[in-house]
Parts: structure tokens; sequence; C-alpha cells
């Protein structure tokens, strides 16, 4: 029987915790693979380096986020901007360019274009953004990502807000149906890959 699932707060001690625990998640998402470079090490360097940056721009202008913990180490993440209309945060082209910058002019033009295409897409209403929610490979299919659905739903709830999200894997779009979330929006992206955007309204379907 799997152990116990724990939801707590990110605190910045775990940030760079998290941070490989994303790059991990998403080491082979479509829309990763479509924009970084080819090799799996390079690609890994490029998601931690620009995890870090989404990690720090969540706990200056964004929040709450939490870890789903597994005898207290790290399996899984949700990152949210609760106020949907602050995100992008400020400067975040530049910070979150760097990174893709330093992988090349490949991975930077790429990086550019999906970017554009999710922030072109990007409600103007008040919603819940959940910017990242990922479980260790570790422990996927244990529980993680449900735990961390649930307090972003309850924050949700809260603060009487749909949710909004991105995937580029079509086996989440029924995954997140299952919440509730509807799919909007639909999208192509370089070397083949695919996003769909996703909403969960205040009173989702039955």
């Amino acid at each position: 029987m799997p152990d116990r699932i724990e939801v707590v707060e990110l605190s910045p001690a775990r940030r760079e915790e998290v941070a490989r625990v994303l790059a991990d998640a998403f080491l082979d998402d479509p829309a990763w693979v479509a924009i970084g470079p080819a090799r799996e090490r390079a690609r890994l360097r490029l998601l931690r380096a620009y995890y870090r940056v989404v990690l720090r721009e969540t706990a200056a202008h964004g929040g709450p986020a939490w870890c789903a913990l597994r005898d207290g180490v790290v399996v899984g993440t949700a990152v949210t901007f609760a106020d949907g209309l602050a995100y992008p945060p400020p400067r975040a082209l530049i910070a979150e360019g760097l990174p893709f910058l330093a992988a090349g002019p490949g991975p930077a033009i790429r990086g550019a274009l999906v970017d554009g295409v999710f922030k072109k897409r990007h409600p103007h209403e008040p919603h819940v953004y959940l910017w990242q929610l990922a479980a260790h490979p570790s422990a996927q299919r244990q529980g993680a990502g449900r735990a961390l659905m649930g307090r972003v739903l309850e924050e949700a709830e809260r603060r009487d807000s749909p949710v909004y999200l991105e995937t580029t894997k079509p086996e989440n779009v029924p995954y997140y149906g299952s919440f509730g979330f509807r799919v909007v929006d639909e999208a192509e992206l370089p070397r083949g890959a695919h996003v769909w955007f996703m909403l969960r309204d205040l009173a989702p379907p039955q």
C-alpha cells in the first residue's frame, strides 16, 4: 500500500527540491521536447534553470504553491497564481528567457514562440491560474497529483473563482476533465506539439 501523501505549503527551503521535481516530471513533456535541446542532459539543465525562475516569480508575485510529501520527500507540486490576472509577473519575459538563451538560439526562438501562444490566450477575467502541476515520475499514479489538485480546487472555491490551466499531453485532457475542466481552446506548437487550454467553471459540469 502506498505511503500517505501529505500536502504542505511550499517553503523557500524546499524550492530547489521542487525545481528538480518539476524538471524530472516535464523532461519528456511534448512541449519541452519540442522546445528544448535534443540531448536529455541539456534539456534537463534548461528545465531546472527555468523552474528555479518560475518558483522565484511565484514567491514574489503569485502563489500559493504546495508540495506533496511522502516520508518527508517532495514527490509533487502545484504552483498557482491565485490572482490569475497578475500573471505574467513583472519582467517575466526577461527572467524566463535567460535559461532559454543559455540553451542556445533554437530553444530561445522556440521558447519565445510557445510563450507567445500561451500568453496570447491567457484569460482576461478573474481566475486561479494553475501554472504547474506535477508528480515526480517515481510517484505518478500514486495520489500526489490528485491530492494537490484537491488543494488547488479548495483555494478556488474559497475565492469563488474558476481555474485555468494548459496541458500539452493528450492523456491529461480526460484526467483534468475528471475534475470538471473543459477544453476552451487549442493551438499548434513547434515541432508538431499541441496544447489544450482548459477551464474549470465556478459550477463545474455534472
